[in-house]
Order: C-alpha cells, then structure tokens, then sequence
C-alpha cells in the first residue's frame, strides 16, 4: 500500500457545507500497509526482499520507487494489470485526522501469479532468516500461498511471525511461530471480551488451541504487549505512560521489531521487550515513522522517563503537524545548576511546543576543548524532567543555525548577557523572521 499524508491548518469552516477547510501545508508518501513492516526492517538495517501484488498504475510506481530509495529487493513483487495499488490519503490538521480516502481493488480481485509467487517463495524462504506475513485481506494470502509457505519455513526452521487479517479465521495461519493480534482482533477471533490480564490469557491460549502457535503475542494498547506461551508461561510487557499522538503505524512496528530480533536469534523475551519499547516510541508520533537501532537504542539508555528526548528528524516530525508556535533556546547545560533550572521555568511564560536544544559531548568538547562535566544522556535527562520543556533535542554543530533553519521557531529566547552580543544564530533567526527575547539569569 501507499500512505499519502496532506498536513495543513483548519483556519475557518466551508461556506459551500459544515466542513473545515484544510489550509495545504505540505504532501508526502510513505510505503504503507505490509510495505510499513519493510520500511521499518530497512530502517533498522534489515535486507528486505518484499512479496506482494502492486497495480500497473503511478501509484504502483511510487511503491516500485520507495522500494529502490530503501533498498528494499522488489523481487517478489508482481505488477497486476487488473489491480488497483492501494493508496490510503489522510488529510491531518495538527494532531487531528480529518479525512482518509481509500483507494482500493475490486472486493471480487484474485491474483493470477499465484505460479510466480509460489516459485519465488521456493528460491527465497530457504535463504532468508526470518518471514512476516503481514495479512490485510485484500486477496493475495490465498490458502495455495500460505501452505506453501508453510511448508517451507517448517523444512527450514524459519521463525514465521503472522500479523492475521482482520475477521480472519487464524486456524490458516497454523503452524507458524508467533500470531500477533491486537485486543480488537483477539475479542473478535476468540468471542472473548479482552479487558484484562485473565480475559487476554483465555484468549491467547484459545487462539494458541486453535493455531498450534509457539507463541501468541497480543497488543493490549495502553496497557502493552502479552507475551503468551502457555497458561503457566506468559508475561505482560507493561507500555509507558505517556502522550499518545497516533496508533497507526505501532502494530507493523511491533511485528517489524520482532522479525528484527528473531532473525538474529534473540530470545523471545528479548525480542517482545524492544518491540514494546520501539512501539511506544511509534505512538508518540503523527502518522507512521521508522527507527534506526542507534534510536532504540539511545531510548533504552535515556530511560523510559524521558520520551521527550528525541531525534531532530522526530522532532521536526511533532512540530510541523500542529499549529502552536515554537519558543527555543539552547545551551551547553552542563554542570546543571539551580540557575539553569531557574531560566528554564521561565519558559513557560511562554504559549507553544518549547524545545531545548543542546550541545552533543563531542561538540562541547570540541569548542571547549575538554568532556563536558555531564555527559549528554544525562544532561538530557535532566532537561527533560523540568516542567517547562516540552522536547530536548541534541546537535553537533558549532552553532544552532542549522536547527533554526529547520525548526523555523517563532520565538528564540536567550539569557539578558546576550542582550548586547552579536549571536553566532542571528542569521538564521532572521531568515525564520523569528523574535529574539531575553529574560533574567539566576547565578
């Protein structure tokens, strides 16, 4: 599938019916559907071969085309002149979905390279390390296909992780190593109402009754991931508390994460955790977006309780979504003092998202010479326990030119010592036609 994502402002509603007009601000593409569960193994370092049907159509093309800027080996991809490549167009204001158009194939499509696919799943599964099947019931996961590879990833012990089709009677899915439900599915599958840790077990274990699964690992949304094995064998993987922006996109994360771990042989336990982890770091974010293992990785040693840190990439991700202005300043930060903490509050005289950008341990050290007191992971999270912050963000750079740039904020806010300085950012503070202002430091 295709996700066409138009983010714009809602100023006024339609005079021509009830509606919000939808200020255009910015279009773009992501892969979609089974393609979201590659990108994210691509992002993660994976190689990726993708099976699946596309359309002979432009949108067929834009996923040919995601596919070469990823890397990501389209060699099981069959162009169906009697397909229409799925495309899913969300029109987002801020933080809010306003529409979603679906274009998809005929209810009444079949494939007719069920030959292709099924030789090119006997050249591929026995050189693969890990297989997803990533089923959403638009007609491709015919029972031929899904025997097939059935019997070829039990022939070469091939971890298999299903992520079933909504309604889908699991029982075609026997045999694999783990199912992944979310509670809705679980509730419909089983006619059990899962609404807590018993009611999702009895669940789990009749999906496992009815698959012969060696693991069912069950999302329960804010309230995490059941990791389930049998009734003497299961653990709650609880998720963090936090604000919760977007589900889209957290159950391919899940599965992606998994597949990741389980390929390079991590234990089940280990694999569920980080899939966990990385889910909660997807729902944080408008729409769907991938992780790089430094990224997870610099989530698990930041600790759970500070999700306000984040990448520049992620950042730029929340604050062009929404219409609140954006109030910066930065700072080395190091040796944190009462002061720092001071002019920090401070910030929240001001009405919009406040970023605190700071310089990396390798920046410091090359300005001044020698380590920072603090490294940055800790200097981070200190800056992200204050109140007043909304997001810690760390750069490289000399300067903060290059974040200004990007971030284009409306208020840049310094300490009064600057007041009568040349700042090394002036350029780019108005080339964003930002204001600059100055409040009190506490020594």
């Amino acid at each position: 599938m295709l996700d066409r994502y138009t983010w714009g402002q809602v100023d006024r509603i339609s005079p021509e019916a009830p509606i919000p007009i939808l200020r255009v601000q910015r279009e773009e593409t992501r892969l979609g559907g089974a393609a979201n569960a590659m990108t994210n193994l691509a992002t993660l370092g994976t190689q990726v071969i993708a099976c699946g049907v596309i359309g002979n159509d432009a949108t067929g093309q834009a996923v040919q085309d995601w596919f070469h800027k990823l890397k990501i080996d389209p060699s099981g991809v069959f162009p169906q002149t009697n397909f229409t490549t799925i495309l899913k167009h969300r029109m987002i204001a801020g933080h809010n979905h306003l529409l979603r158009m679906d274009f998809d194939p005929p209810s009444n499509w079949s494939p007719n390279c069920e030959t292709e696919m099924l030789e090119f799943f006997e050249a591929t599964i026995p050189q693969v390390q890990a297989v997803v099947i990533s089923d959403y019931g638009k007609g491709v996961l015919t029972d031929p296909i899904l025997d097939a590879v059935r019997a070829l990833v039990k022939k070469h012990n091939v971890p298999t992780i299903v992520d079933p089709g909504r309604g889908a009677d699991y029982a075609r899915y026997r045999d694999f190593t783990l199912i992944k439900p979310n509670r809705q599915e679980a509730a419909s599958a089983t006619g059990i109402a899962v609404d807590d840790i018993d009611s999702a077990c009895r669940a789990a274990e009749r999906i496992q009754n009815v698959g012969n699964f060696d693991h069912v690992l069950m999302s329960l949304d804010q309230d995490g991931l059941l990791l389930f094995r049998n009734t003497n064998d299961y653990q709650l993987l609880a998720s963090e508390a936090q604000e919760v922006f977007d589900v889209v996109g957290a159950g391919d994360m899940v599965v992606s994460v998994l597949a990741f771990m389980m390929a390079g042989q991590a234990s089940i336990e280990n694999a569920a955790f980080w899939a966990n982890l990385a889910a909660g770091m997807e729902i944080m974010h408008v729409g769907v977006v991938s992780f790089t293992k430094s990224e997870l990785l610099h989530k698990l040693e930041l600790g759970h309780s500070s999700s306000k840190v984040v990448s520049l990439e992620h950042l730029l991700n929340h604050v062009k979504n929404q219409a609140e202005p954006i109030i910066f300043t930065n700072g080395y930060f190091d040796n944190i003092s009462a002061g720092h903490l001071k002019f920090l509050q401070q910030l929240q005289k001001f009405k919009g998202v406040r970023v605190v950008a700071i310089n990396s341990d390798r920046s410091i050290e090359q300005q001044k010479g020698k380590p920072p007191l603090l490294n940055e992971k800790d200097r981070a999270s200190l800056l992200a326990s204050i109140e007043a912050v909304d997001w810690v963000v760390l750069f490289d750079e000399p300067n903060v030119n290059q974040l200004i740039t990007q971030l284009c904020p409306v208020i840049v806010v310094k300490g009064e010592r600057y007041r009568e300085q040349q700042l090394p950012e002036h350029a780019a503070i108005q080339r964003v036609g930002a204001s600059v202002h100055y409040l009190p430091e506490y020594h």
